[in-house]
């Protein structure tokens, strides 16, 4: 069980739709079962979300000026995507 900001949530197309079908409930609490999603995959997507609630990702710019992330966007994002490749693309 991961406690989210509803802000952070709605970000998720998919955690916005389940919460808008159970918007008849009065509970300030929703559990959404995600039972494909892995739980550290989960924690990073929850991790990005509220990082990026506080502080959004500037636009990167096209064509890429650079093939080092940090010179592409904030120090936080290149850092948060320097992790192994099988976690970044699951």
């Amino acid at each position: 069980s991961f406690p989210v900001d509803t802000e952070v949530a709605r970000m998720s197309e998919l955690v916005k739709g389940m919460l808008e079908d159970d918007s008849g409930d009065d509970d300030d609490t929703t559990e959404i079962p995600l039972p494909n999603v892995k739980a550290a995959v989960l924690k990073k997507v929850i991790e990005f979300c509220s990082h990026h609630k506080s502080e959004p990702m500037t636009e990167i710019e096209k064509p890429l000026k650079s093939a080092v992330m940090a010179e592409v966007v904030q120090k936080w994002y290149a850092d948060f995507v320097n992790v192994e490749q099988v976690l970044l693309f699951e």
